[in-house]
């Protein structure tokens, strides 16, 4: 019973205990500016900490004495008059009920429920450990299932990363089929497992990128720290603030991982854009592994501190009864106004950054988000990319997201080009993949857009996107860009599509040139309609080139309708 009576005191004591130690941190973290990650992690931390050692600290001094209610029940029970009361000092403190503290008697009344409060604490532990457990045996399996090596390049750069990032122990890398985004494992021995589609999907300078964080979660030992973390929330499940406190220590130390980061690449902007094109790929990881995207809902957030750090105040609305009472305590009503008169001061000031972004996130109307989005654009500030591109891929309305597009293709510096290419790679509404392809035939070079462009007109599962991805290789006005149009007109399965290449091509090349394609589409393709394509072409070739062929298609091609196309067109040139 002694041990009980301690244990039940320390977790209703942790309640008002561990409130006010989450109480502090949040004020010291509106204090501290966003860009400050280590020092904020460290905070949470030691509060995590913290918040674990407050209740061991009142179980241990509980489970030395006797139980304090004893101490209630002799302050509080009658006193019995008997023959030998008298002046004796030891029933001096003896004292009616009535004169009991508040705090005694509210303690009374918990006593009898104490040993229940430790059955349902234990229950809880029981329940959370087992789940731990299962979290950290699927953990240990991610590394012997579904893996494979990965390309000596692959290596090469964890390598070269780890080099600079100073780790000293050996890191792994495995291709992994179950992961969906990249995660490290393990504390002695770590392992990085890569999903095949960021082999494929991203460039080497993204994945550069995504292996750094990983790497930054290595040299910082977090997989260790994530394990002691996720069996403090086992022990203290029943407290809210301790959630709170935990799930800070999880995004600061993202935070701390992009730091790292963007010190091994040198841009944040490339970066967060890599963190962009790496969420489509998002699934859930087990608990203790350590995914590069971080928490889910929380890649906008650390987008915008890499990109528009400001100083923002973070005090949950949960929260409100807790500082109530840190302000009693003394010093929060000061920090409070104090903070709330620098925010007002100044009356209307010009809409910064982080507002523009938030007003986007939280406006429910689309057209109200539309006209945000649009602000957004006018800046045509590089800065913008990585907001605008989330928003693109996230937005619920197509409009707000085609106005998104819109804005990445006015981007000063070409900017907004690698958003726009992953956006016609990736996105899943074929009317956004039509407009940032569009978009790309009018601001890329085709130095940037040529292989992803001949790529969409190939295998977009959308006819009207691999067409518009055909039409953008024709405005890029380029030399390099007619050997894809010629193999499109000639091998893309789609009629539509080589009818567009067609016409492309014709426009493109130089006319000796694009007489030999015509020619031949007019004779070989199995389309009428691109034969008929043909035939117009060859009416617009200069100088008559195309006259000779028109007049021997008017004469003996096999379709009728070709054949009447072409006299039609030889009628018009005279």
């Amino acid at each position: 019973m002694m041990m009980t009576h301690a244990l039940g005191w320390a977790l209703v004591d942790s309640l008002w205990q561990d409130a006010l130690a989450a109480a502090g941190l949040a004020a010291l973290l509106a204090l501290l500016p966003v860009r400050a990650a280590r020092i904020r992690y460290a905070l949470a931390t030691l509060t995590l900490g913290l918040m674990l050692a407050l209740p061991l600290a009142s179980a241990v001094r509980l489970s030395g004495t006797s139980p304090w209610t004893d101490d209630v029940i002799t302050a509080t029970s009658p006193v019995t008059p008997g023959p030998t009361s008298g002046p004796d000092p030891q029933a001096a403190p003896a004292a009616p009920t009535a004169a009991a503290p508040v705090a005694a008697r509210i303690r009374a009344a918990l006593e009898p429920a104490l040993p229940w409060v430790v059955l349902v604490w234990f229950g809880g532990v029981v329940v959370l450990s087992l789940r731990l457990a299962s979290g950290w045996l699927v953990t240990r399996q991610l590394g012997r299932v579904g893996t494979a090596s990965v390309p000596d390049s692959c290596r090469e750069a964890v390598a070269r990363l780890a080099a600079r990032l100073r780790i000293s122990r050996p890191v792994r890398v495995l291709q992994s089929a179950v992961v969906q985004v990249p995660a490290v494992m393990g504390w002695l021995r770590p392992v990085i497992l890569l999903p095949a589609s960021a082999l494929t999907g991203l460039t080497p300078l993204q994945l550069d990128a995504l292996l750094a964080h990983e790497l930054a979660h290595v040299r910082r030992y977090d997989y260790l720290v994530n394990l002691v973390q996720s069996v403090i929330e086992t022990l203290l499940f029943y407290h809210p603030a301790v959630w709170w406190v935990s799930q800070q220590v999880r995004e600061e130390r993202e935070h701390c991982c992009d730091d790292l980061a963007v010190a091994v690449c040198g841009d944040a902007h490339f970066y967060a854009t890599a963190l962009v094109g790496m969420e489509r790929l998002r699934g859930t990881p087990p608990a203790l592994a350590l995914a590069a995207t971080g928490p889910a809902g929380a890649l906008m957030g650390r987008i915008r501190r890499l990109v528009a750090p400001v100083q923002v105040e973070i005090f949950p609305r949960w929260m409100a009864g807790v500082i109530a009472v840190t302000v009693a305590l003394g010093g929060g009503a000061h920090l409070a106004s104090g903070t709330a008169a620098t925010g007002d001061r100044g009356g209307t000031r010009p809409a910064t950054l982080d507002s523009l972004i938030d007003r986007v996130e939280a406006l429910r109307n689309p057209a109200a988000r539309h006209e945000a989005v649009k602000t957004l654009g006018s800046r045509r500030d590089p800065r913008m990319v990585p907001p605008l591109l989330a928003i693109a891929q996230q937005d619920g309305d197509e409009e707000v997201q085609h106005e998104a597009v819109k804005a990445l293709g006015k981007v000063r510096g070409g900017g907004g080009v690698g958003a726009l290419l992953e956006i016609a790679r990736t996105h899943p509404d074929p009317g956004v993949r039509r407009k940032a392809v569009k978009m790309v035939g009018e601001v890329a070079t085709a130095e940037a857009a040529l292989g992803v462009l001949e790529r969409l007109a190939q295998r977009d599962p959308d006819v009207e996107v691999q067409q518009e991805a055909v039409e953008a290789l024709g405005h890029l006005g380029s030399p390099q860009a007619i050997a894809p149009l010629a193999r499109l007109a000639r091998a893309q399965p789609n009629a539509e599509v080589r009818d567009e290449a067609v016409e492309q091509y014709a426009r493109s090349a130089a006319p000796e040139s694009a007489l030999v394609l015509l020619v031949d589409r007019l004779a070989n393709d199995s389309s009428s309609d691109v034969q008929v394509e043909a035939v117009e072409r060859l009416a617009d070739l200069p100088d008559g080139l195309g006259i000779p062929a028109l007049r021997e298609a008017a004469r003996s091609h096999p379709s009728r309708h070709v054949r009447a196309e072409a006299r039609r067109r030889l009628e018009d040139y005279r």
